[in-house]
């Protein structure tokens, strides 16, 4: 039976993230999508004008429903100097590992993003135009005044593997709980601490390791920044 027209877009949200987080942009059909609603078909073209509109809307509120769009915000001031980007990471990388850390919901973007990419097609490009580019532009940027030296191609390189460093945790987190690795209230190991050790990890990793506190493995976890600002 259909249903009062006022909550109609949030059903056809629901529904296409649902869909989309198990099969795919491509597998998924607009009526699938409508009759899993529980709304005419007529309603997706209202409310998004197209699959591709559906999809997009349907990402852009996953993301920010997490709260991911607050962690890049805190790359957006302007950013300098050294120990200011080595603040400015930490703060990054604490916020973006508490978004990913999330239960629930944060597992439906994942795999509405995860699909995208082991099925490239127009979902690919969407994501990418819409959500990835704009974030690695900000990314390369931080890495730039930590790294003046690298050039553009080798700035996107580190910035990836910033990324890849972040996203290994979310993305393998069922191994790692099971390797000892819980994060959490009651777990081994707080979010502070985690985003402490990975910012200097990365720091380093950067050639930056006078920006952090102390020696890996030196007792407590280190601080970006925290050094360099004394």
């Amino acid at each position: 039976m259909i249903q009062p027209a006022e909550p109609t877009r949030d059903r056809l949200l629901d529904a296409a993230e649902a869909l989309f987080a198990e099969r795919g942009y491509e597998a998924v059909g607009i009526r699938e999508i409508a009759d899993r609603a529980g709304v005419n078909l007529s309603g997706i073209k209202y409310h998004f004008g197209s699959k591709r509109g559906l999809y997009l809307a349907s990402v852009e509120r996953t993301v920010d429903r997490r709260g991911s769009r607050r962690a890049w915000a805190l790359l957006d001031r302007p950013i300098s100097t050294r120990a200011e980007a080595a603040a400015a990471l930490r703060e990054f990388v604490t916020a973006f590992l508490r978004v990913l850390l999330q239960e629930g919901e944060a597992d439906s973007c994942a795999c509405v993003i995860m699909q995208a990419a082991m099925e490239p097609g127009d979902a690919t490009d969407l994501v990418v135009r819409e959500f990835i580019a704009p974030h690695h532009e900000q990314l390369t940027a931080m890495v730039g005044v930590l790294r003046p030296s690298a050039d553009a191609p080798a700035r996107g390189r580190l910035a990836q593997s910033v990324m890849g460093v972040l996203l290994h945790q979310r993305v393998f987190r069922p191994f790692l709980d099971r390797l000892g690795q819980r994060v959490g209230p009651g777990a081994g190991i707080e979010v502070e601490q985690l985003a402490d050790e990975l910012t200097g990890f990365v720091l380093r990793g950067l050639g930056c390791g006078d920006l952090t506190t102390q020696e890996p493995g030196a007792g407590e976890a280190p601080r970006a920044g925290m050094g360099a600002m004394a």
